[in-house]
């Protein structure tokens, strides 16, 4: 398919105008360009025709295609459901407009809608915020030889910019998933990139939104079968293109229960791996044959 192709099924939904804006803005030869992710991608674009110039939004073009890949990729997913649970979907609600007042490396969905509700009628108009991100992996690296976890502190600007008088955080490795990459490819790739890390088998810990009534990031977290030695301690990690500076620190097992029983691991994805950790801990040893 010649890379323009991908373009071709935006005529049934939009005017030549629009078509050729969005095809400004979007074209390109990446491999991983087709027709959904183009069609994903435009549902963002032509929300700012006649707002933002062609050069603006080029240069945003690579974080627009990461939101409209975590958008393909919930169309596609099914998560597991509890017998019992409700059966509405999202087709119980009615979208009545949406705009997109801010877009850089994240974006802000302002959107007016309804919805159903539970006794079958109609919720009244309402105006709802998201923060749009793009979906993730963490990786908690687990050697069950040693009994070594392995973990990571950086400067994190959403505590800083809550007012956190510490806003360093410990954490697994995590990372964004980006166009085209599954959340395994992801958690190898960040644990290479932010501790020198290579993960054999992954463990999948769960699928979660992390805080669901306002942003649209959807974590998958694993636990990782590594070799840590503790001379894989180190500070100064990370990619200098995207300003990290990362400190890994290689601990025993006993010492992050110890951590996570006195509050100490500050975010949700740690403290979950942890827990995971301590219910199959003994049946990872026993694959290693210890």
């Amino acid at each position: 398919m010649v890379v323009s192709d991908v373009f071709a099924p935006l005529k049934a939904r939009f005017n030549s105008d629009q078509v050729a804006f969005l095809r400004a803005v979007l074209d390109g030869d990446e491999p991983f360009l087709s027709p959904a992710l183009i069609a994903a991608a435009a549902e963002e674009v032509v929300l700012y025709e006649g707002e933002r110039e062609v050069e603006e939004l080029r240069a945003l073009r690579s974080a627009i295609f990461i939101r409209a890949w975590a958008r393909l990729t919930a169309a596609a997913g099914e998560r597991p459901r509890a017998e019992g649970r409700t059966d509405l979907s999202r087709a119980d609600v009615t979208l009545m407009s949406r705009e997109i007042p801010y877009s850089h490396f994240f974006a802000l969905d302002d959107s007016v809608l309804t919805h159903r509700l539970f006794d079958g009628g109609s919720s009244e108009v309402m105006t709802r915020a998201g923060f749009l991100m793009a979906d993730a992996a963490t990786v908690l690296p687990y050697d069950p030889v040693r009994d070594h976890v392995l973990v990571i502190e950086q400067f994190r600007f959403g505590p800083y910019a809550r007012g956190d008088a510490r806003p360093w955080m410990l954490e697994p490795i995590a990372g964004r998933i980006d166009t085209g990459e599954g959340p395994e490819a992801t958690a190898r790739r960040e644990a290479e990139e932010e501790a020198g890390v290579t993960i054999g088998a992954l463990h999948k810990v769960a699928e979660y939104y992390p805080s669901s009534g306002a942003i649209t990031e959807y974590v998958t977290s694993y636990v990782g079968i590594a070799d840590l030695p503790e001379s894989l301690a180190k500070r100064g990690g990370g990619l200098d293109h995207e300003h990290e500076d990362i400190a890994s620190y290689v601990i025993p097992f006993a010492r992050l229960m110890e951590m996570c029983d006195a509050g100490q691991l500050d975010v949700g994805p740690l403290y979950m791996s942890a827990l995971w950790l301590s219910r199959h801990r003994d049946r990872i040893r026993a694959e290693a044959g210890v």
